[in-house]
């Protein structure tokens, strides 16, 4: 099964998050593919010639990490295999022996299992809480996940003291008290979305004292530890907190992250072909040389001649085989071939390749998603809107991924960044006056705001199902406005 999300980043990149789940119990190889086809108005000058793959590769970034097993707030607060459980049971063995390096390996791991799932929990509770129409639901909801959020806190906290044995070296301390540093950002992060999103409702007059209370108790907590605390008005102070947080987020989320090793996809099969391509040259000249010889004999001024031509149209040979083994091969072939390791054990594939291709190429089903307006389509008769197919194809081996240590995971989630600065480039400026007619003065002129779509139809394939989504972007010199997914 694949989920897909889309969302704004920042000002000039849009995210798309593909979660790659392994859920065919029926097969061990799990196979995934996603083509997205990227439809740019002309005007932008986006282009075969004027944007190439080296450049595409550079606005793209991808980060690939396994998907964070789900538990529920009140999910984590239970007895058993849950993660407090296994955090408990870790801390337990490295106190026996804190100098092995297994037991060492395990506890810094359920640490960050934990707090990703934490993480993760928080989100989830914060979009439940957000999404809930009734005020007295939202209330009750927000009671809960306070009781709930100071519960597992508390929890986390009070194991502190196994630490502050002798035995347990420095580092081993540190690592617990960045998990509380992290476990503090998060809880303020999500609490602030939860009033943030319900901000104009009138339960927010309700619901603020409660959460309030919550984040005042994170913030004396955090002044206790010794760690820093936001400070409005101090911005240096605040710009060093944001760049702490940042490392903490990769710490805590390392280990699900996977190793990958990057290599161009068909490598030996292209220089097997541009072998024959310099072979098949080679006969030519060969020939040519051959027949001259006999006709024209040794070391006269016509087998001089004759011997110069056929080394410029080998060579000329040579390069336009090339071109179309090229050709051929990319549709074969993807660009780079991704191998995806858990602690160098190879959990399967991802294959990546982008093109410029032609409308006609593109199938009726991709059109009819992409849904031209009549005056889109009678423009496109003279300025033709550019297509880009980006290709992603996924192996994924469902045995490898369940054996990586003891929680079960679902799958990978890949997490792909494009930048759109080059898009922008040779945009028209975002503000535009208009007019409209006015009774007293003839007319009144006020600001407008040109932008540009872009237009995404991706189609999800897996062993079990196969779909499409379009998205529509709106962007502008200034960056992007909204984006959308189009019934």
């Amino acid at each position: 099964m694949i989920e897909t999300q889309v969302k704004i980043h920042d000002n000039f990149s849009v995210e798309f998050k593909t979660g790659f789940i392994t859920n065919n119990k029926t097969k061990d190889i799990n196979e995934f593919k996603i083509n997205t086809w990227i439809f740019i108005p002309n005007g932008l000058d986006i282009n075969r010639a004027t944007y190439s793959k080296e450049q595409f590769y550079r606005d793209v970034k991808s980060n690939i990490r396994l998907i964070t097993p789900i538990y529920s707030l009140d999910d984590i607060l239970k007895a058993g295999r849950g993660p407090l459980p296994r955090l408990q049971k870790a801390l337990d063995a490295l106190s026996i022996d804190p100098t092995n390096d297994i037991k060492k390996e395990d506890y810094l791991y359920q640490v960050k299992m934990l707090l990703c799932i934490m993480k993760s929990a928080l989100r989830r509770e914060a979009q439940i809480i957000a999404n809930t129409a009734d005020d007295k639901e939202v209330i009750h909801l927000v009671n809960r996940y306070v009781s709930q959020v100071e519960a597992i806190a508390l929890e986390y906290r009070e194991k502190w003291e196994m630490l502050t044995r002798p035995e347990i070296s420095q580092e081993q301390r540190n690592y617990y008290l960045f998990g509380d540093n992290f476990l503090g950002n998060i809880i303020e992060q999500h609490t602030f979305d939860i009033m943030r999103k319900l901000n104009s409702r009138s339960v927010i007059q309700s619901i603020n004292p409660i959460l309030n209370k919550l984040l005042i108790g994170e913030i004396d907590h955090k002044k206790k530890r010794g760690f820093s605390t936001l400070e409005e008005g101090n911005e240096e102070h605040n710009s060093l907190i944001i760049t702490q947080r940042n490392i903490l987020k990769k710490f805590v989320e390392s280990d699900l992250f996977l190793q990958i090793v990057k290599k161009k996809d068909g490598a030996f099969a292209e220089q097997m072909y541009y072998s024959i391509a310099a072979g098949v040259a080679m006969i030519f000249a060969t020939v040519i040389s051959f027949f001259a010889t006999q006709r024209y004999g040794n070391f006269t001024t016509d087998l001089f001649v004759v011997l110069v031509i056929s080394y410029m149209l080998k060579d000329r040979i040579k390069d336009l085989m090339r071109y179309y083994f090229s050709s051929e091969l990319s549709k074969k072939y993807f660009d780079t071939k991704l191998k995806l390791s858990i602690r160098k054990q190879e959990i399967g594939w991802l294959k990546e390749s982008f093109d410029f291709v032609e409308e006609s190429k593109v199938s009726s089903e991709v059109l009819n998603m992409r849904n031209r307006s009549p005056l889109v389509e009678a423009e496109n008769q003279t300025y033709n809107e550019q297509i880009i197919l980006y290709r992603k194809w996924v192996n994924l081996s469902k045995d490898e991924i369940e054996k990586y240590k003891e929680y079960r995971l679902s799958g990978i989630n890949d997490i792909t960044r494009f930048n759109l600065f080059h898009f922008v480039q040779k945009m028209d400026n975002p503000s535009i006056p208009l007019y409209v007619v006015d009774k007293d003065k003839g007319f009144s002129s006020f600001e407008g705001t040109r932008i540009y779509p872009l237009y995404f139809v991706v189609q999800c394939e897996s062993d079990t199902d196969k779909y499409y989504k379009t998205y529509r972007l709106l962007f502008n010199r200034n960056g992007i406005t909204s984006v959308s997914e189009l019934d």
